[in-house]
């Protein structure tokens, strides 16, 4: 969904609005009657954590935990517990504050734009300080400098955020406060979405449905009136109380719908009623519908006093009462939520109810997000980067997210603030910026007031640029970033060393995508070294930075063909990113699905049969993602799927590569239709992979189809980055070559290999890797020419990938002689066309050789191979009437393929073959036709 909303329309939309309204006027909707006129009966406020409506259950072990590290006997200290909206962050930390309280302690709820201010004003004795979602506290750096002063008795902070992205990493720089800490403080606690797991949901859902029952002032149902979320357990806690509340509500005589989908929905649509009414009594001509945009724009814009509510009624619905109006929606009853009270419930309600009412009319959007000042502008960046981190799989969500930052742009102009927060709470993947990020990035930068804010904004710019595919621009940005940290680190390098790091890696992941390789190893290895030499109280901070840039070499280690040094280095990487992903799942989940993902690439090449647990690991934790939030991880998910089945292809096992790759592909037109800049490359690889299947199967029309398309995308690709791309053209362009020619068109497949041949062998004098690239397209090239009748053109190309291979295998065995034996065949066939048969009798001979020594060491990958080396064996020998030497290798081919059968109609049609074989020799008749290639 995409939402385009100009100036004019949000003013024609308004006078469209205000007439229709006006035209409504006379017999309104009957308000729905039977919700008890008691504020506290109102359906979401029964979800208010401040109300503490159901008892506290099912987080002992983390209130435990956090008991202990507040009586800890340090003066200062931080904790942050990470969680999804929904999951009982605020009702934990309220439940600790309770406990403490009774201790002795003082508890702070610190007010937003009075972080630093509550530190000055510390009450003496024991102190808790809560900050409720910390990652849109501007604030925070200042609150935290303010602790390095001391105070009688104990500080501790607990922060409470969604996700630690971005705003986290920054505090690091942002303030002082982290050198007069223990190391390790600033601890992580991830509370994950569910309940205790030995908690089941019927226990949950049974105390809840009580709970709510009591408090409305009606008979318990119990938990068999409760539509149970998930059969196997595990609900998130916010379903399972909105499931709890909808069963004490219909026990109450309230109208609750059966069909929504999810019990917020549902609960949703019962407040909605409950609206409707109490505008009704108001004496507001109000429909449902209104009354839901009403109360939606206002969790958008906030109604902190009678101002804030005439505004939201004007954008909405223009000629209403202002000060009726105003009396109304300041009199709903609210629930604590993230940037003031809402009269939609919590965030998750709240963030549902806007998704729903903005994301389904332009309009609406129009009205809302006009002539903002930059407080409100600001507002709506938070609540538009929120839609993303929460509620990404909701259709529409992401679309609208995208489109209320840039209508808040229109508003809040170039205030550092307002830029500066829309990049800090910017959901993070691996690759995922889009062109507003590159104009916020550029605004950001010319509206700077300080060295630091300067640099921050220069590394977020060129970042954007480099994922956009500008990398020109990108790189020069980027290296403009990077001195400028290098300046500031100057002064203060422990405190500025992340930030250095985190600028080195992007320039070095610039470099990478721009095909300068020599630049990225040089700029990762940096940022390496940076990391190590950090003092022990920043190793959790640098751990983060340094499974950055691991991750960012290892990609490159592999693309360069050291898998060595990538070796060791993934095995340094896993454990740090499993440790992190603990500590907050799904700010490091797509990081290490990366990894997993680019380990199964590498082994594909060597070992395969390694490759397939990390591939399918990777594969399911990106489904896992997805399911959170599709729009974010189709990226990741296109990965893992391609790299699974490019796994199985290895193995041979083609058949199963073909539905993972079928869905990549899908996946990936979808990204291209979105962002063709950044995600036609990744379209390519997997069109590229399923040509490859597909061909080997002898599907080769649809074959052919895909892998045209490649070249098409990858020549375009080439001519736009040719240091990056010539290699994949080149790829392509030789698996079309092998897909012609095994359709019986060697004519339209020998100018491909050609073009194939020159553009590798143009890398190989450059210095770039993949030699063994180049030796297989010289191969490939000399069976073209023995195809066309071309046997004398043949030989030479042949006798230089042998060569090649051979240097290869010598550094490599495992990774390198199977396609020495291929092309050992390759090339002893060429000789035999050439009239040259004692010669070909050697490497024909070799090829058997090093396919029986592959065989003894892995059956199941080698028979196939080696029983086709040895059939050409039996045509060399017969070609030399060497009768007694050609039965013995043609008894060998039967009894290996007689070892294969399994059932199959392939391997059955290939004993049959054998046996043919076999019968021809006995006869000393010659084989006709010229030798298997």
């Amino acid at each position: 969904m995409t939402v385009v909303v100009s100036e004019l329309s949000t003013r024609l939309a308004a006078a469209v609005r205000a007439a229709r309204t006006a035209a409504r006027r006379g017999p309104l909707q009957p308000a729905v009657e039977g919700l008890p006129h008691d504020a506290a009966a109102w359906p979401l406020v029964l979800l208010d954590p401040a109300r503490a409506v159901v008892p506290f259950v099912g987080r002992e072990r983390e209130l435990t935990d956090l008991r202990s590290w507040a009586e800890a006997d340090v003066p200062v200290s931080l904790r942050l517990l990470v969680a999804p909206a929904g999951s009982g962050k605020t009702r934990l930390a309220g439940e600790l504050g309770d406990r403490l309280g009774a201790s002795g302690w003082t508890v702070v709820a610190v007010p937003r734009g009075r972080e630093a201010a509550a530190v000055r004003n510390r009450p003496p004795g024991d102190v808790l300080f809560v900050v409720d979602d910390a990652a849109t506290r501007l604030g925070l750096a200042a609150m935290l400098d303010a602790l390095v002063r001391p105070a009688r008795g104990r500080t501790r902070v607990l922060l409470l955020a969604r996700v630690a992205g971005e705003w986290l990493r920054r505090l690091r720089w942002g303030s002082v406060l982290w050198e007069h800490l223990d190391p390790g403080d600033a601890a992580q606690t991830a509370l994950d979405q569910r309940l205790d797991p030995g908690l089941p949901d019927a226990v949950v859902l049974d105390g809840a449905v009580a709970a709510f029952a009591e408090h409305l002032g009606v008979a318990n149902p119990g938990v068999a009136a409760v539509r149970l979320l998930d059969p196997a357990g595990g609900a998130r806690v916010a379903d399972l109380h909105a499931g709890a509340a909808l069963a004490a509500l219909v026990a109450a005589g309230v109208p609750v719908p059966e069909d929504e989908p999810s019990p917020l929905r549902a609960l949703l649509e019962v407040a909605a009623d409950s609206w409707a009414r109490s505008a009704r009594e108001a004496g507001l001509d109000l429909d449902r519908d209104q009354v839901q945009d009403v109360v939606a724009a206002a969790c958008l814009l906030g109604v902190e006093d009678a101002a804030g509510a005439r505004d939201v009624l004007r954008r909405v619905v223009p000629g209403l009462p202002g000060r009726a109006g105003a009396r109304w929606l300041l009199g709903l009853p609210t629930s604590a939520a993230e940037l003031g009270p809402s009269p939609a419930g919590p965030d998750r309600v709240g963030d549902l109810l806007v998704v729903d009412r903005l994301g389904r009319s332009v309009a609406l959007v129009g009205s809302c997000t006009w002539g903002l000042s930059r407080r409100v502008a600001l507002r709506v960046v938070r609540i538009a980067r929120r839609l993303e981190v929460e509620l990404s799989e909701v259709p529409g969500a992401a679309a609208l997210s995208a489109e209320l930052l840039r209508r808040a742009a229109d508003s809040y102009g170039d205030d550092p603030r307002a830029l500066r927060t829309a990049f800090l709470l910017k959901p993070r993947s691996i690759s995922d910026a889009s062109a507003d990020d590159v104009d916020r990035g550029e605004r950001a930068v010319a509206a700077a007031k300080d060295a630091v804010g300067r640099a921050e904004a220069l590394v977020d710019l060129g970042s954007a640029l480099r994922d956009v595919a500008r990398l020109t621009e990108s790189l020069e940005v980027l290296g403009t970033g990077v001195a400028a940290w290098r300046r500031i680190a100057a002064g203060d390098p422990d405190r500025y060393r992340t930030a250095l790091v985190s600028a080195v890696n992007a320039l070095g992941s610039a470099h990478w995508r721009a095909g300068h390789t020599r630049e990225a190893l040089a700029a990762q290895r940096e940022a390496i070294e940076l990391c190590r030499a950090a003092p022990e109280r920043d190793r959790s901070w640098c751990e983060a930075e340094l499974a950055r840039v691991l991750l960012s070499l290892n990609v490159l280690l592999s693309d360069t063909g050291t898998p060595q040094e990538e070796e060791e280095t993934f095995a340094e990487l896993l454990p740090i990113l499993r440790n992190l992903v603990a500590r907050d799942p799904r700010q490091w989940a797509t990081f290490l699905t990366t990894a997993l993902s680019n380990r199964a690439v590498t082994l594909t090449e060597s070992r395969p049969e390694e490759a397939v647990p990390f591939a399918l690991e990777a594969v399911e934790l990106s489904r896992r993602m997805v399911l959170l939030a599709p729009e974010r991880h189709r990226f990741e998910l296109g990965f893992a799927l391609t790299n699974l089945a490019n796994a199985y292809a290895a193995l041979g096992r083609d058949r199963e590569a073909i539905e993972p790759l079928g869905e990549a592909v899908a996946l990936r037109r979808e990204l291209v239709r979105e962002n063709a800049a950044a995600h036609t490359w990744t379209l390519a690889y997997s069109l590229a992979s399923l040509g490859a299947v597909l061909s080997r199967l002898g599907e080769l029309d649809e074959a052919v189809s895909l892998e045209r398309e490649a070249v098409l995308l990858r020549r375009r690709l080439a001519r736009e980055h040719p240091a990056r791309y010539r290699r994949m053209l080149a790829a392509s362009l030789s698996n079309l070559a092998v897909t012609h020619s095994r359709a019986g068109e060697p004519e339209e497949a020998l100018p491909l290999e050609r073009e194939a041949v020159a553009i590798r062998r143009a890398l190989a004098e450059e210095g770039q890797p993949g030699e063994e690239y180049l030796a297989s397209s010289l191969s490939n090239l000399g069976v073209l020419y023995s195809e066309l009748g071309r046997a004398a053109d043949a030989v030479a190309p042949t006798e230089e990938a042998v060569d090649r291979l051979r240097r290869l295998a010598r550094r490599d065995p495992d990774r390198f002689e199977p396609d020495l034996a291929d092309a050992l065949l390759n090339l002893g066939a060429a000789l035999m066309d050439a009239r040259r048969p004692r010669e070909g009798v050697e490497p024909t001979a070799e090829a058997v050789r090093v396919r029986r020594d592959l065989a003894r060491r892995s059956p199941e990958r080698h028979l196939p191979a080696l029983a086709a080396a040895l059939s050409n064996l039996v045509s060399v020998h017969l070609d030399l009437e060497e009768w007694d030497a050609a039965a013995e290798h043609a008894q060998e081919v039967v009894d290996v393929r007689r070892r294969l059968v399994d059932g199959s109609y392939a391997h059955e049609q290939d004993l049959l073959r054998a046996l043919d074989l076999q019968s021809r020799v006995r006869r000393s008749r010659v084989a006709g036709g010229p030798a298997v290639r």
